[in-house]
């Protein structure tokens, strides 16, 4: 089987988040294809973990799916190292900074068949709360900051209460390097 080849392409959406492209490809078999893909930076997830074991998470009420969902905190890059933008991130959703820093190793993709997102994890530990305590507005508010036991969080996927594919993935790569997960 051959690559894909590229006929051509074009930019049909952006803003500072999101480019959506629209190609003209021919797939490995051979036939043409028109393909639409999300280009976006790459993101940081942050694992906190408080002094009793838990996890901390924030809930939002997303705008595409119109309900509160628990999810850890996190964003995008904005270019920055991803272990500072995941210092970012955790005090700007959960208004906490850490002591102490774990960024695992590799990257994860979201959805590779549409996207090209990239999310890197960072495990945060001797957690304190910051000065500005959620200092700055995310685009999509924080309604809650809370922290789960693993068995909660366990339960809590299950049941589908904890539905965010980042977090459960992220989760599940630190639940695996902390040795939580069995």
């Amino acid at each position: 089987m051959s690559n894909w080849q590229r006929l051509d392409t074009k930019i049909v959406y952006q803003n500072g988040f999101i480019t959506v492209h629209e190609d003209n490809v021919i797939n490995p078999h051979g036939k043409p294809v028109r393909y639409g893909w999300v280009e976006t930076a790459p993101t940081v997830m942050v694992v906190a973990v408080d002094d009793h074991g838990k996890v901390v998470m924030v809930k939002k009420l997303r705008y595409t799916t119109g309900r509160p969902a628990w999810e850890l905190p996190g964003g995008g890059t904005d270019g920055a190292d991803p272990q500072d933008a995941a210092k970012r991130e955790l005090e700007e959703e959960a208004g906490l900074h850490a002591e102490r820093w774990v960024s695992l190793s590799g990257e994860y993709l979201i959805w590779p068949g549409v996207a090209t997102q990239r999310d890197s994890v960072h495990i945060a530990r001797g957690l304190h709360k910051s000065k500005g305590s959620g200092s700055s507005a995310p685009a999509e508010p924080v309604e809650a900051v809370q922290a789960f036991s693993w068995d909660d969080i366990k339960e809590m996927i299950k049941t589908g209460e904890l539905n965010d594919g980042e977090s459960i993935a992220a989760l599940t790569l630190a639940g695996l390097h902390l040795g939580r997960l069995k």
